[in-house]
């Protein structure tokens, strides 16, 4: 149930529910088969059994492995590089990405031109671009405070 997953190499993952006589639940049969394919997923779901990190990694499940001792350092770096971009931006782009596991191509299209209309129009576009002429990294912040 996350937009990036990073996993140690010592983690193993289950969809497990039928082990003990439920059905996926949490939006499992809605999440899983997005992130590993119908068939993974029905694999999982019909049998219980776990998956390995390289398993998980290998199907999509995990977007990287870290060997055990560095995953908190590893996802706090790679939080800290998200948290950098501007937000409005970030909230724009995960929306979109989303509605594209569900809209027509000229629908996304559509969507995708209005979210860059919005974001023309945000201080932090103004930031970037002057960042970008001035050789200096954007100050997401200072933008968001103007």
């Amino acid at each position: 149930m996350c937009d990036i997953r990073v996993a140690s190499d010592k983690t193993s993952f289950a969809e497990s529910f039928i082990k003990v006589g439920i059905v996926p639940g949490d939006g499992g049969a809605w999440l899983l088969p997005r992130a590993v394919g119908m068939s993974r997923a029905l694999e999982m779901s019909f049998t219980g059994d776990a998956l390995t990190a390289a398993e998980a990694l290998q199907c999509g499940l995990v977007s990287r492995l870290v060997p055990h001792a560095d995953l908190l350092p590893e996802a706090r770096r790679l939080a800290a590089r998200i948290a950098a971009n501007p937000g409005p931006t970030l909230r724009l782009t995960k929306r979109l990405l989303r509605e594209g596991q569900q809209l027509p191509l000229d629908s996304l299209l559509e969507m995708s031109a209005a979210a860059q209309a919005l974001a023309h129009k945000t201080p932090e576009h103004r930031e970037a671009v002057e960042a970008f002429i001035e050789k200096r990294r954007p100050d997401f912040e200072r933008a968001r405070s103007s």
